[in-house]
């Protein structure tokens, strides 16, 4: 699917939406779940040598194919981003469970907590 519309990916940055509407335009209507999914296949393809282009994604552009390597750090680093983001949260959430049963002291209302 994604080799249809190679050409416009290639061209510029297209949103989602504009994507998702020349598909459909060319037969393919899918949903955006369904065209991330597409993406992920797609470039799991270009690390294993298949493909000759990556899709890379960027918040604020939306999305182009791509050769060059810093085009696509745009989208690497979002996932880094990302990535840590999601760490944090689960940190947080462990030290959460960690803690919920200490005990506290308040020494000026001299009482435990």
């Amino acid at each position: 699917m994604i080799e249809i519309i190679e050409n416009f990916l290639k061209e510029n940055w297209h949103k989602q939406k504009e994507i998702l509407s020349e598909l459909s335009l060319r037969g393919f209507n899918i949903n955006s779940r369904q065209w991330r999914k597409e993406v992920e296949r797609h470039n799991k393809n270009f690390k294993n040598h298949i493909t000759d282009f990556y899709i890379t994604h960027s918040n604020r552009k939306g999305y182009k194919a791509t050769t060059n390597y810093s085009e696509a750090q745009e989208g690497r680093n979002d996932y880094i981003s990302r990535a840590i983001d999601m760490l944090q949260k689960a940190k947080d959430c462990d030290e959460g469970f960690k803690t919920k049963d200490n005990l506290r002291i308040d020494f000026e209302g001299k009482r435990i907590i």
